[in-house]
């Protein structure tokens, strides 16, 4: 049984448990009044990342709003944010017997996770939520904590979060080292214990409303996929940890600028390029989503078929191997047979890889050092 099917039998016991357990009880809701917060942030830094979130508190209409804006970098492969709530002593008693938890954002259109810290994880790997904002609209976002699961890359410690061994919350972007702007505020945070919150029937037509208004502001703006990107580097990094070689991801908003790929779609990918160092191997190109929400788990092809070998017809489009200096030309076509999980750059992008000696599942170990692809032609467009 894979992996992901186990941790779906565990949601769902996890479910029906809270949900049994607390049929009968109160539900009992705990706003700003009750509940006091540190508020705090922090980029990739301690990655080697070069991601930047900058925090504001300001007043909108009486309420305490945190605006949180900044920049997210693939220096780290993985680039990230956090916003950190950390509760006192009180607040902190209220957490650890939190069957809910609620927020109101006003986000980009991305994804964003929201988790509880526990003391009992020990890989980062933490109970997350994921959810999707409306750009510029006003959503509230309720979570039972049942609905909290951790990522599969991590190692799996229980079929439901331990409230008992809480610390704080915290909120981070799902971009994957997506490079690009971001922007959102939250406020009217609250916990819920005693039962399962549920969004109330305002805050359902409010988000009702919120999306109609956003897909009608869409529906007016015409969307410019791809484009000729001109001059630019693409660094091939040492991905021995997971694979059998160097491999970069280009994942920039502007390639696909809020499309998300669907099957039948075809792209065309037209590129001139030299390498740092002579190569071991040719070079594979492919569109892929790389989200957490990807069937696969952070690794979901869209331009071919998974498990497709070498030379494979229905595998990675591959450019031949040069050496260090050689104008290598090619003109690739994607024909797409997976749909992405979403509009975000991070779920439409390219890798580029080339596989080399090495050690499969060290990182590090590979023979030679990262290559740099120094494009001086890189045109993406839609057929």
């Amino acid at each position: 049984m894979k992996k992901t099917g186990i941790k779906s039998l565990f949601f769902c016991v996890a479910l029906m448990t809270l949900v049994g357990s607390f049929a009968w009880a109160k539900l009992t809701t705990y706003d700003s009044k009750k509940l006091k917060w540190t508020w705090s942030v922090n980029g990739d830094e301690d990655n080697k990342g070069s991601s930047t979130i900058a925090m504001k508190e300001e007043t909108v209409k009486g309420v305490t709003t945190y605006s949180f804006s900044g920049n997210i970098t693939n220096k780290y492969e993985y680039g990230f944010v956090n916003v950190k709530l950390t509760p006192d002593d009180a607040t902190l008693d209220i957490l650890k017997t939190a069957t809910g938890l609620s927020f109101k954002i006003i986000g980009d259109g991305d994804r964003y996770a929201v988790k509880i810290i526990t003391s009992d994880v020990k890989d980062y790997a933490y109970f997350e939520y994921a959810f999707d904002t409306v750009k510029g609209q006003p959503i509230t976002v309720v979570v039972p904590v049942g609905y909290l699961m951790q990522p599969s890359w991590g190692k799996t410690i229980a079929a439901a979060v331990n409230t008992q061994l809480a610390t704080m919350i915290e909120f981070q972007t799902t971009r994957n080292g997506s490079p690009g702007p971001f922007a959102f505020k939250l406020y009217d945070f609250k916990l819920y214990s005693g039962g399962v919150p549920a969004l109330s029937s305002a805050e359902q037509k409010a988000n009702d409303k919120a999306a109609k208004d956003a897909a009608a502001a869409a529906s007016k703006t015409v969307v410019k996929v791809g484009g000729d990107f001109g001059a630019l580097d693409l660094q091939l990094k040492d991905n021995f940890q997971y694979g059998e070689g160097y491999q970069g991801i280009f994942s920039e908003s502007r390639l696909m600028n809020g499309h998300q790929i669907v099957p039948g779609e075809t792209y065309t990918l037209k590129i001139t390029y030299t390498t740092t160092r002579d190569l071991e191997d040719v070079v594979q190109v492919a569109l892929v989503d790389t989200t957490p929400q990807a069937y696969n788990q952070y690794w979901g092809p869209l331009s071919y078929r998974n498990g497709a070998g070498d030379g494979d017809p229905d595998g990675m489009a591959q450019i031949k191997k040069s050496k260090a200096g050689e104008v290598v030309s090619a003109t690739i076509t994607f024909n797409i047979t997976s749909k992405a999980s979403g509009k975000g750059a991070a779920a439409n992008a390219l890798v580029f890889q080339t596989k080399g000696e090495g050690k499969k599942g060290t990182p590090g170990s590979g023979k030679q050092k990262s290559v740099t692809l120094k494009f001086t032609e890189f045109v993406f467009t839609q057929n």
